[in-house]
């Protein structure tokens, strides 16, 4: 009895902060559980392993959560109309297996999630989430090319620890976030990464966005020296679809600007930056995408190593390796061609499960490697609420 009356008035609490007045508070149990398997067989001897090794992963993981769910309405607050808040707070747990890997079941405890979220109308056409402490990558909805995240860090680095706010408009998106990494300490960096997207509709057939990130990379105990990593992406896409039989005919520009800046080790910035265009065709869950980027590394000190000798790698540059482009044809300071072609099969077999069989070629001016991939999910809040209400 105490536990749940100290939940109600910190949730009452939590409410005054908003404009708005109370008038109820509905609180019961809430529950919810993710699952996906992933497998991907990596095969780049055609690049002498250049870019990333050759390797198969095949691995599950599951999601439970549990926790408690709070709505509360209002009379009145401030914009002349009636809402609601949604509040949650969760914990769970993230449990991982490589198929293989002869892990012990203590081992498979990847990491535990703990967050509170809260869901309000801001105005007749806006409304916000915020989340806050370690929560899903998934609850990023926003576009990120491949250059910022890749498939393998979405797979195994698959939570935020910080805090992430969106808003939603009719014809727009926005979110900003903040994921902390890594607390200075002995053998273990200080880094956090500030992100950010947005997208507007301007036509049916026409949407404007950006996405950018500022990642810093800093001192542990035994290593001095920090790099800043700041990555820009405006971007401008058109989708046919509505004038064509396809569920989807789409072309991309995008712009990506890097600035970077090993503050000892090198001093100066570097300032790498590119052009990526992206066509996709989509009929029946069948899909074309080709990905082309034309331009300079996006990660100059991807081989570089810091203070203490340690390659900076994966641990700086957290997208996809192939947007270094120039090990396999130009200097540092040339521009060089990077060329991804993605088919693959997305049907929805039913609601909370999705299934995706697909198959990638890389081009770096020759084949220089490509993978096949067969991925499954399920989402259990997406399946009850696509059920109907009782009556």
């Amino acid at each position: 009895m105490k536990i749940r009356v100290h939940a109600a008035a910190l949730l009452i609490a939590a409410s005054l902060l908003l404009p708005c007045t109370l008038v109820h508070a509905q609180i019961r149990f809430d529950y919810d559980v993710g699952a996906s398997m992933r497998f991907d067989n990596r095969e780049n001897s055609g690049s002498g392993n250049m870019f990333t090794p050759s390797m198969t992963i095949f691995a599950f993981r599951v999601t439970p959560e549990i926790g408690m769910r709070a709505v509360t309405g209002d009379v009145a607050n401030g914009y002349g109309f009636r809402g609601e808040a949604v509040h949650r707070v969760m914990v769970g747990a993230d449990l991982t297996a490589d198929f293989g890997s002869g892990r012990k079941a203590v081992d498979m405890l990847g990491e535990l999630t703990m967050y509170y979220s809260l869901q309000k109308r801001l105005s007749a056409k806006c409304s916000m989430e915020m989340t806050a402490g370690i929560f899903s990558r998934n609850k990023s909805r926003a576009h990120y090319s491949d250059a910022f995240f890749s498939d393998s860090l979405r797979f195994y680095d698959p939570n935020i620890e910080g805090l992430l706010l969106t808003f939603d408009r009719p014809r727009s998106s926005y979110e900003l976030g903040v994921d902390w990494m890594g607390q200075i300490g002995k053998g273990r960096r200080e880094r956090f990464m500030v992100f950010a997207a947005g997208s507007a509709e301007l036509k049916e057939w026409l949407r404007l966005g950006y996405s950018a990130n500022l990642y810093h990379y800093a001192n542990s105990y035994e290593v001095r020296g920090v790099v800043d990593n700041l990555l820009l992406n405006p971007w401008l896409d058109f989708d046919l679809a509505p004038f064509v039989p396809l569920e989807r005919l789409s072309f991309t520009l995008g712009y990506l600007q890097s600035l970077q800046r090993d503050r000892i080790n090198v001093g100066r910035f570097q300032c790498p930056q590119g052009g990526e265009f992206i066509f996709e065709l989509r009929k029946w869950n069948l899909s074309l995408r080709n990905t082309l980027y034309y331009g300079r590394d996006l990660m100059p000190l991807y081989d570089s190593l810091d203070a203490g000798g340690f390659k900076y790698g994966s641990e700086l540059y957290r997208g996809d390796p192939y947007y270094r482009v120039r090990p396999a044809l130009a200097a540092a300071d040339k521009a060089a061609l990077y060329d991804r072609i993605d088919l693959f099969w997305e049907p929805r077999i039913a609601p909370g499960l999705h299934l995706k069989i697909a198959a990638r070629f890389n081009f770096n001016g020759r084949y220089s490697g490509g993978s096949q991939i067969v991925a499954l999910r399920f989402d259990l809040g997406e399946l009850l609420a696509s059920r109907p209400p009782r009556p």
